[in-house]
């Protein structure tokens, strides 16, 4: 096949066109090489997506975790009267000097689990309450220091959150 494209008295420019009637469409190695390629892009696509739901699980655990720990902060923060000078430690004498008992406590539930099963992640969380001992040059402050451990095992694995909290006497 010949065609003129441009045509003028000295010079012609032409495009010439071979056809064969058997070239048509891709070689068995072209396909082999694009079905490759393929697969590595979604063997590498589903392995992304597998590590980031991994990983959104580990966070959403982790944030339960440190909520129940923050709920008992807060807890121990708002427990009153706190007057240790009096031995007044609160309703409920959480801040009775010294390592609770550990309490199980929900990190995660989830009502629609696989199989009709709900799915429910506990842990353990143990308050342990110390007295400062500062003191001014005639009396104790009476400030008090509590830490909250949440351990929670995922996987296998365990985890660990711990919060802090400091309390002086309400009066």
């Amino acid at each position: 096949m010949h065609i003129a494209l441009f045509s003028s008295g000295f010079m012609t420019t032409s495009l010439h066109l071979h056809s064969h009637a058997g070239t048509r469409g891709f070689t068995l190695v072209e396909v082999l090489v694009a079905a490759a390629l393929l697969g590595i892009v979604a063997a590498s696509s589903i392995w992304a997506l597998t590590q980031a739901n991994n990983y959104a699980a580990i966070s959403r655990l982790y944030t339960g975790a440190e909520t129940a720990a923050q709920n008992q902060v807060d807890y121990l923060m708002s427990d009153s009267p706190f007057n240790p000078q009096s031995s007044e430690y609160g309703t409920t004498n959480e801040w009775t000097l010294g390592t609770g008992t550990a309490q199980t406590v929900t990190i995660y539930s989830d009502p629609a689990g696989a199989a009709g099963k709900a799915l429910t992640i506990t842990g353990q969380m143990v308050t342990t309450v110390k007295d400062t001992g500062l003191t001014t040059a005639s009396q104790g402050l009476n400030l008090y220091y509590a830490t909250v451990i949440v351990t929670y095992t995922f996987r296998s694995k365990t985890y660990t959150v711990q919060l802090n909290a400091m309390r002086a006497s309400d009066v």
